[in-house]
């Protein structure tokens, strides 16, 4: 498949941003790659919006060039990033249909507030959808007026 340039450049600054992440202790690791994948998902642009999707280049290659710095050794990670990528998660296994489950059981993997283990030990109650807004800046990024 052929990609435009645009395309070839969001994926070159992803694959930099996961060799930079791999580059981390393993401990921390996981915070970078969360860092990197929200960042390239939020907000959502659609593909048409060149001049969006290239302010978000430019901004995460500012934010690529400080990570990469050896002296970075960790990466705060807040909740806003934690519950969508739980979301994320319970979104793409309650897509996946198990043979083995019954309609009942079904039904409460949708529910609109859902508990499940985390990797670190904890439980993570993740919110319904209507709870949430898809749109981080509602559609626009800030500062730009319109122009």
């Amino acid at each position: 498949m052929v990609r435009s340039g645009l395309q070839s450049d969001v994926i070159k600054m992803y694959r930099q941003g996961v060799r930079n992440a791999y580059s981390k202790p393993q401990e921390v690791r996981g915070s970078f790659l969360l860092h990197l994948r929200y960042n390239f998902r939020n907000p959502p642009l659609g593909p048409r919006d060149y001049t969006a999707i290239e302010h978000q280049l430019r901004r995460m290659s500012r934010t690529l060039e400080m990570l990469s710095d050896p002296s970075v050794r960790n990466l705060t990670i807040s909740d806003e990033m934690r519950d969508w990528w739980a979301a994320s998660l319970q979104e793409s296994h309650s897509s996946i249909p198990s043979q083995s489950s019954t309609p009942s059981q079904q039904s409460s993997a949708t529910s609109p507030s859902t508990t499940t283990s985390s990797p670190t030990g904890g439980d993570v109650v993740l919110k319904g959808e209507s709870e949430k807004s898809g749109m981080q800046w509602g559609g626009a990024l800030p500062g730009h007026g319109g122009t």
